[in-house]
């Protein structure tokens, strides 16, 4: 299928490699991934070996999707203008939902360039953004037939500015159905190829972060050495729960009395 390419926010993880997986060989449509450089990201080098080297893989596999997987737009986060508008919006959701600081230069980067309908590769879940957004999700098609899900038009403004330029296509899907999907599929040797830490130790996961924590308690700890799950245990017990509480206090305060209301609110 040739024409217009589906833009995806693409990291080389597993959520989003897995929607690249069915565009590309499911739905035929042609991709074009979009990576936003966050120079401060510790996970910033392997990630862009990961999406160099899955490349790789997919076109010795499926040679078919070397035209079909475009080349990947790449924009710095520090290039992005300032938005007090969306800050302010972001500062009000994060006071009661802890999110990802992303979620704000991602909507600036959507907004300044004039980009709707980018795909997040989310799977269903009620951590982090999930907790917010998944049961305010409502079904629709995609200009390429298939199902995905979006904010309604009628969702909080805050929302809509942070969220509202994309489509999430994994919004009912969990991270096992997608490895039950990708075994059938025979995608496998790409999906373990997959990156997640924030903060990988000699090119491995660290086990303490939040991505690691998540694959450790969702059931995908067998992605992470056996060393760090120790380290991971240890940390689950002692200095993590301090260090998302003290977090979650710097957050609420800013939303509170830094961030001035939105126009629903005042």
């Amino acid at each position: 299928m040739e024409g217009k390419p589906v833009q995806l926010m693409w990291t080389g993880g597993w959520d989003s490699t897995f929607q690249l997986l069915r565009l590309l060989l499911v739905h035929g449509c042609p991709v074009e991934p979009v990576y936003l450089i966050d120079d401060g990201r510790g996970s910033l080098a392997v990630e862009l070996k990961t999406m160099e080297h899955l490349r790789a893989l997919l076109a010795e596999r499926y040679p078919h999707t070397r035209t079909m997987l475009r080349p990947t737009l790449f924009a710095k986060v520090s290039d992005l203008q300032p938005d007090t508008e969306i800050e302010h919006a972001y500062q009000r959701v994060v006071r009661e939902h802890p999110i990802g600081t992303q979620y704000g230069w991602m909507a600036r980067f959507c907004r300044q360039r004039g980009f709707s309908n980018v795909e997040i590769g989310a799977e269903y879940t009620y951590h982090g953004a999930g907790a917010l957004l998944t049961d305010r999700f409502v079904e629709t098609t995609s200009w390429s037939g298939y199902t995905t899900y979006k904010l309604p038009e009628t969702e909080d403004p805050d929302l809509r500015m942070l969220f509202g330029h994309y489509n999430f296509p994994l919004a009912r899907t969990t991270k096992f159905q997608m490895r039950r999907e990708a075994e059938l599929r025979n995608w496998m040797p790409l999906m373990t190829e997959t990156w997640f830490c924030h903060s990988p130790v000699n090119m491995k996961p660290c086990g303490t972060c939040n991505p690691c924590q998540s694959a450790i308690t969702e059931g995908f700890g067998w992605r992470i050495p056996r060393s760090r799950r120790l380290v991971a245990g240890l940390h689950r017990a002692t200095v993590g729960p301090v260090k998302k509480t003290a977090k979650r206090i710097v957050q609420k305060f800013r939303g509170t009395y830094l961030t001035p209301p939105s126009a629903t609110q005042s």
